[in-house]
């Protein structure tokens, strides 16, 4: 297992973060009830920083300005409130599965931007890729990848990324190309979180499948509030990893 030295990234990061010209934090009392924040903006290293680490993240179309939320209810889970599912277990001590971290963050997020079956269209758009891709450059952002076999042999079958910002994850985007791939990036997620010190997982809105597997909802209050302490707590994050596993050792991890 390797781990770059984080030890200043934190650091930096608020630093690039300071030079954002914009304001992510308008009083909870004008925000509109569905969290959209206003439109503008650009979607810079400083810009993504300083959004996250006030709660806030981008989405919209290709077609419309920048779009910034946040949510009145946050879908979030702490690590120790995960709970595979039987089929889930059975799952990863059955399949050959190889699972890594940041092994190909290029691969992840062009999988998770490809239509899904019920649309044509993606939020994850060429603008947006260019601006994760410099997140990931500079160690803010992270990517999880199960392979079929092992990895670069064969093939990417599912995977996640998101910023990583001090002791949260705040995770962006899944996919899956066999069942239960993505729950397994999920699952690692989780299992990296325990061991590097991440506190929380932000999944942002509500999904049932995250529900499921112990995400809960916390208000916009509770969780902006939180999120003032878990951005300025240093920790080793996965950002920096470079870790292969075997499913199996999914199963066989501390509780």
């Amino acid at each position: 297992m390797n781990h770059i030295d984080n030890s200043n990234t934190l650091s930096n990061l608020h630093k690039l973060a300071d030079t954002c010209l914009y304001d992510f934090c308008p009083p909870v009392d004008k925000l509109h009830t569905h969290g959209f924040l206003g439109a503008g903006g650009d979607l810079t290293v400083s810009t993504l920083l300083h959004a996250y680490r006030s709660g806030a993240f981008p989405w919209f179309d290709e077609d419309e300005p920048i779009c910034w939320w946040s949510p009145e209810v946050r879908c979030v889970i702490a690590p120790s409130d995960f709970y595979p599912s039987k089929s889930l277990i059975r799952t990863a001590k059955k399949q050959p599965w190889t699972i890594t971290t940041n092994a190909d963050f290029e691969a992840v997020i062009n999988a998770c931007r490809a239509p899904r079956r019920d649309t044509v269209q993606t939020w994850i758009h060429d603008n947006m890729v260019l601006a994760y891709r410099q997140l990931f450059k500079i160690g803010a952002a992270a990517s999880i990848e199960v392979w079929a076999g092992m990895p670069y042999d064969s093939e990417l079958i599912g995977g996640l990324y998101g910023v990583s910002f001090g002791s949260i994850f705040c995770g962006e985007s899944m996919f899956h190309r066999r069942s239960d791939a993505s729950k397994i990036a999920f699952w690692a997620l989780v299992h990296w979180a325990k061991q590097y010190g991440i506190q929380l997982i932000d999944c942002q809105l509500e999904n049932p499948h995250l529900r499921r597997l112990g995400a809960n909802l916390m208000p916009r209050d509770e969780f902006l509030e939180l999120l003032k302490h878990l951005v300025m707590t240093p920790c080793l994050g996965i950002s920096g990893a470079s870790v292969q596993i075997p499913c199996i050792d999914l199963v066989n991890s501390p509780k």
